[in-house]
C-alpha cells in the first residue's frame, strides 16, 4: 500500500504534478477491488483531484467509470481556512484536538482525515435521503471513491458552464432547490454551494464537494453560510432568466427547517 506519510514527506520537496503518480498509486491500493486503473484526471481542483477511474465489474458497481476524490496535503490546499466549519471541541481527545488547533503536523494530518471522512459521511447520509449527489461506493483516510456523473468516461459539466434556456432554467432551479431542502431536512447547510461546484447530466443538477457541510446547530453560523448558498444559487439562476428573491427564499426555507 501507498505509504501516505511517505507522500505527506514528499510533498515538502516535490511540486503538486510530480506526486500524482504517487496519488494514483494510492487509489489503486485502497479500492483495489473496486477500481482496475486510472485512466486521468476528472478534475484538479483546490482541495482535491478527482481521478477518472476503470470501474472492476465484479465489484458490483454497475457503472464501467467511478470517480476517485483524492484530498491533497494542506500544503497544497487553497481551499480558504476551513476554521469556519471545523470544531476541535468535537475531538475527544484531548492531545489530539490541540494538535488541530495548533495546526502540528500531527493535527493537519487529522484535521484533513476529519475533512475525508466527513464527505463520506454527508454524501452516504444525502444519497440515502434521495439527493442528487454522487453515489457513494467506498473511502479511504485520504480519499473517496464514488460515482462518476458523466457519461462514457466524460464528466458533467459544472452548471456554471452551462447556458439554461428560460423554461429549463426554471425546471433546474426547482430541482436544486429541492436538494437545499433535502440538506437542511439533513440538519445540514452545504456551506459552499454555487454553480461551480453542481454538475449538470441528463437534464437534471447534482451537487457535489461536500465535506465543508455544516451542522444547522452546529458552533458554525450556518445560517450566514446558507444565506450565501441561497445568493450564490440565485445569482446563477437570475442570469439564466429565472426571478430571484434570496433573502426572502432563505429566510422562508430557514424557517420551515432550521428553527
Amino acid at each position: 500500500m501507498a505509504d501516505d506519510s511517505r507522500i505527506d514527506v514528499l510533498d515538502g520537496r516535490f511540486k503538486r504534478g510530480q506526486l500524482a503518480g504517487l496519488e494514483q498509486q494510492m487509489v489503486m491500493d485502497v479500492f483495489s477491488k473496486h477500481v482496475s486503473s486510472v485512466e486521468g484526471v476528472v478534475n484538479d481542483g483546490k482541495e482535491a483531484t478527482v481521478y477518472l477511474c476503470r470501474g472492476r465489474p465484479e465489484s458490483g458497481i454497475a457503472d464501467a467509470h467511478v470517480a476517485a476524490k483524492v484530498y491533497r496535503s494542506r500544503r497544497f490546499r487553497a481551499f480558504r481556512n476551513n476554521s469556519d466549519y471545523a470544531n476541535p471541541q468535537e475531538v475527544r481527545d484531548r492531545r489530539l484536538a490541540k494538535a488541530i488547533r495548533q495546526r502540528s503536523r500531527t493535527g493537519q494530518r487529522a484535521a484533513q482525515h476529519r475533512w475525508v471522512g466527513r464527505e463520506w459521511e454527508v454524501l452516504s447520509m444525502l444519497h440515502e435521503a434521495g439527493a442528487s449527489v454522487p453515489e457513494p461506493y467506498d473511502h479511504a483516510p485520504d480519499a473517496v471513491l464514488m460515482e462518476l456523473v458523466g457519461t462514457g468516461g466524460v464528466p458533467a459539466p459544472a452548471l456554471a458552464q452551462v447556458r439554461l434556456e428560460p423554461a429549463d432554467a426554471q425546471r433546474v432551479f426547482a430541482a436544486v432547490l429541492e436538494d437545499v431542502e433535502i440538506l437542511l431536512d439533513c440538519g445540514l447547510v452545504h456551506g459552499d454551494l454555487s454553480a461551480y461546484n453542481i454538475l449538470y447530466h441528463d437534464g437534471r443538477p447534482r451537487m457535489i464537494d461536500l465535506p465543508q457541510a455544516v451542522d444547522v446547530d452546529g458552533p458554525a453560523d450556518a445560517w450566514s453560510l446558507f444565506h450565501r448558498d441561497i445568493d450564490n444559487v440565485c445569482g446563477y439562476f437570475r442570469r439564466q432568466g429565472v426571478s430571484t428573491d434570496p433573502l426572502g427564499l432563505a429566510m422562508k426555507l430557514w424557517a420551515r427547517y432550521a428553527t
